[in-house]
This record gives structure tokens, sequence and C-alpha cells, in this order.
């Protein structure tokens, strides 16, 4: 067991954070923004971004592959997005509450990345995507019910919540059956019992059983085309496919949330890079070009069912006279669009992928190798510009796999890649991090470079 000196080091060269988070914790609930956000003994505070680089209040500079939770892939402050935004705002920056031209103009470039989004809508959060797409999968199919993956994150509403946690019994429950249990307090029990179904990632036939049971309560199955939770799971043995033919045999909403893929793994999202075509698709993070932005869009004859049923007054459909509500204030906000669709046209330029994964292959393969030389156990998962680092992990291909990954070595590699000047984002051992477009292959060696030197001292303190 290693000691925590590196928790002394931080704490030295961030004071200036340390004030902040205690005058925060008297205002802020836990002292930050949001939960994921918090760490022990306190989370840095930024001030900006810059290209590849965060800058904290202590003036510490970072090489940072947080990347905005994943909402950046240009790097921060990238000049063309600055400029458009700019124009954006110095014309208006501030919500119309009216129709407007940037938002088709905005959608037509969607579209061309995801043919499957026929016809879309927005919104304003991954969370509000995935509520949004279960609700009119509901309301075209007439069934009530969701299936999820187990360990699969979607948003902080009550219906997604679920399977994100097991205890050490229910760790030892039929992995092909798993329990569904509720992810904190406050989400009614009627949900919990009458409402989700869970399925096992990258288990197909499990899948089809679990869904043809209920085939005629379930509306739809959501999924990431790349797990999420837990890290990162890959999908194997064609299990989208399967899926897809599946919920296509059983007439299932198939709703594919891109929140974390869209734009990043390929310009139409995992979508494209598995050659799988969903009913309904939720987009965020890189969606907005890093403001706020959602996206929500699929086959025609569903999405239809948000329409009014009656084209008439707005007393008549404020009444109710319409199929599933989806509404927002601040959909489609001007300014957002602005720094989407630049991002988004950015990404369509020749060689932006190519790039991507050549430095994605440079740091997850450099870090394995790290590994492997060094004798620690572990496993890297990753596809394109996303991944992370199990310790003590042999393979991470389920879930439950990564359950035995070791907690003490991630925060340990965390903090001290953090006290070089490597900002991996959280010190949780189920999250991921990030490559941009910013970053260079000199960058991508740094990065090895500190690594080298962590996994080394990692090796002779957990002896």
């Amino acid at each position: 067991m290693a000691d925590e000196k590196y928790i002394e080091e931080y704490m030295r060269r961030t004071p200036r954070s340390r004030e902040l988070y205690e005058r925060a914790a008297r205002k802020l609930a836990g002292g930050a923004e949001s939960n994921i956000r918090l760490f022990r003994p306190y989370p840095v505070y930024m001030t900006h971004g810059r290209g590849q680089f965060i800058y904290d209040v202590d003036g510490n500079e970072y090489l940072d592959l947080i990347c905005g939770m994943g909402s950046i892939i240009l790097g921060h402050n990238d000049p063309e997005v600055r400029a458009a935004v700019i124009e954006r705002v110095t014309k208006g920056g501030d919500v119309l509450g009216t129709p407007t031209e940037l938002a088709i103009e905005y959608i037509e470039r969607v579209q061309r990345a995801f043919p499957s989004m026929e016809l879309c809508r927005f919104s304003n959060s991954g969370t509000e995507a995935t509520m949004n797409c279960i609700r009119i999968a509901r309301a075209y199919t007439g069934k009530d019910v969701i299936a999820k993956a187990e360990g699969a994150y979607h948003g902080g509403h009550d219906y997604v919540l679920h399977a994100l946690h097991l205890t050490e019994k229910e760790l030892k429950s039929d992995p092909k059956h798993p329990p569904c249990l509720p992810y904190g307090s406050g989400i009614p029990k009627l949900v919990t019992q009458n409402l989700v179904k869970v399925i096992p990632y990258n288990d197909a036939e499990a899948t089809a059983e679990i869904l043809e049971k209920d085939q005629d309560k379930i509306a739809c199955l959501i999924l990431e085309p790349v797990m999420g939770g837990g890290g990162l799971i890959l999908p194997r043995d064609d299990f989208l496919k399967k899926v897809r033919k599946i919920t296509e045999k059983l007439g299932i909403v198939l709703i594919f949330d891109e929140v974390l893929t869209g734009f990043r793994i390929a310009y139409g999202g995992g979508q494209e890079r598995f050659d799988v075509k969903p009913d309904l698709t939720a987009l965020s993070k890189i969606a907005g070009g890093g403001f706020q932005m959602a996206c929500i869009g699929g086959k025609r004859e569903i999405m239809e069912v948000i329409l009014p049923k009656v084209q008439g007054t707005a007393a008549e459909v404020t009444a109710g006279m319409t199929n599933a509500v989806q509404v927002g204030t601040y959909n489609g906000h001007p300014t957002s669009l602005a720094a989407g669709a630049k991002t988004i046209e950015i990404l369509g330029r020749p060689g932006t992928y190519e790039y991507l994964n050549k430095i994605s292959d440079m740091l997850w393969g450099g870090l394995k190798d790290l590994l492997d030389d060094k004798k620690i156990v572990g496993t890297v998962n990753y596809c394109g510009p996303l991944g992370t680092i199990y310790f003590d992990c042999v393979s991470a291909n389920t879930w439950r796999e990564t359950f035995s990954l070791n907690e003490e070595k991630w925060t340990y590699f965390f903090f001290n890649m953090l006290n070089r000047g490597v900002y991996l984002g959280i010190p949780h051992c189920d999250e991921r991090f990030f490559l941009t477009k910013a970053h260079t292959e000199e960058d991508i060696q740094r990065i090895l470079d500190i690594a080298d030197e962590v996994l080394s001292n990692m090796k002779r303190d957990f002896r």
C-alpha cells in the first residue's frame, strides 16, 4: 500500500483551490456545481482553457484530458469557434423564443453526419435528450417500460438512474439477468419495480431473452454504442448489430445515446463506426462546441409523435392537444447553435479523424506498452479519442469485470499525473479521459514520459 504524499503535494500546489472550496462549501451543496466534480481533499478550481491546456486559480498549467467532460474536441477557445460566437453575441446572442435560420443550418449539418436523424428537435443537455427520446418511444409504441444496459449512464432522470451500482452480494447474482436497483434515493419504487428492465451489455443472447419475455411492455432499449459507464466498455462480437436485429423483430425502438460518442469516435458517432442504424439518437456534449446544446432525432414516423394533433391556436396546443410533449425555453439557443455549427463544420474537414485516431493510438497504445513493460496488471480500453486504464483488471469487456479494478492505484495515478501537469479529469476509477484536435504528438509523448515515471513509482510503492 502506498502512502499519500501525493495528496500533500497536491495541497501544496493548490492553496487557492482549497480556499475556494471552503468558501463554496458554505454556499453550494457539497462545494461544487455537480457531484461528479467533487473529490477528496477538494477539487481543483480552474480559470480558463486555451487549446490543449487548462489553468487553475494558483497559476498551474495542465495538459487537459478531461476536455469539458467530453464536450471539447477542437481544444479550448478554438479561434474559429470563438469568432463564430463573438459574431453571434455581437449581433445578439441571447435567446429569442422564435425559430431561427441558424437552427435549420445547424440541423442540416447534423443530418449530413447522422443520416438516421431524419427529423430532429433541440434540447439543452444529455439528460434532457435521453429523457425526450424515451418519451417519444413510449408515445410511438404505446408501451411504458424501458430497457437499459447494466452499468450504463444516460443522465440524471428517474428512468435511467438504475443498475449503476452493485453490492458485493448482488455482484454474485446471475450476470445474464441483472437486478434493477435505483441509483440513489428519491426514485419512485413504482418506476424501479415496473418500468425498467436491465440487460447485460455485450451479451446478445441474454438481451434477446429479456426483451422477448416482455416485448409487449417494452417501448425502447437505450444503449450507448460504446458504454461509458464503468469507464469504457467496447461492443464485442457484433453486439450492436445483433441487438438491432432483435429490436426490429420485436417492435422495440432502439435509442442510441451518442452524448459521449457523437462526433467523437467518428464524424457520425457510433452508428457510423459500427455501421448500425438506430431508430432514435440523442446528441449533446460536442454537438454544442463547448456550449449547452443537445439534439434528438430519428425516423420521421417516430419523431412525428411530438407534432401537435391539431395545427390550431396556441390555446389548443397548450390545452394538451399534442402527442408527446417536447418543449424548452432555451432549445436551439442562438449562441450554442453558432458554436456547435462551426465545430461540426471543422470536424467535417478532411483528415480530422485520421489525426485524432493517430494520436489516440499513440497515447493509449503507449500506456498499454508501459503497463506491459513494467509488468503492471491492467487493461487499457479505448475507442478513438476516448479511453481509460483499469489497474488490476485482466480484461474489461463487461461492466462487472471492471469491479476488480484497483481504486487505490487509480487515485495514485491520477494525483501523481496531476501534480506533474496532466489533468485526467476526476479521480473516480470508473471514468474515462479524452483527446482533442489541439493535442500534438509532442503532447502525447510528454504525457507518456510522465506516465512512465508515475508507473515506475507505482510499481515500487505497491509492492
